[in-house]
């Protein structure tokens, strides 16, 4: 288990209510980030190539990732913003830590936060 994942933290991380309030899934495919809290869809929808795009903008403009999630997908503006704030940049480690991460992993080992690896 991660360091960071200790009972009280654990207890903390099962109650969602909070996290559901704050971004509508809509019934789709996500994961809570035992990190910030916030559901993040896994945009299941979207080919590869799109995926490959939105990453690619959001290392230059994060609103234009933002802007282009929310058509694509479709969703509201926190969804986009929780998608693209758990996005890795390509060949580096998780997006809130740094430490290294394999490619596809889709939680960090060290801080437990959701990366997505689109790249």
């Amino acid at each position: 288990m991660p360091r960071r994942m200790i009972p009280r933290n654990i207890e903390l991380y099962r109650d969602h209510s909070e996290s559901y309030e704050t971004v509508d899934v809509e019934g789709r495919p996500h994961v809570i980030c035992p990190q910030c809290l916030t559901p993040v869809l896994l945009c299941q929808s979207l080919s590869d190539r799109q995926r490959r795009k939105a990453a690619r903008l959001r290392e230059t403009d994060s609103v234009a990732a933002m802007n282009y999630l929310k058509k694509a997908v479709p969703c509201g503006e926190r969804a986009a913003k929780a998608v693209v704030l758990h996005l890795r940049k390509k060949d580096e480690g998780c997006h809130y830590c740094g430490h290294p991460m394999p490619r596809g992993a889709l939680l960090c080992a060290n801080c437990m936060s959701v990366n997505l690896d689109w790249n």
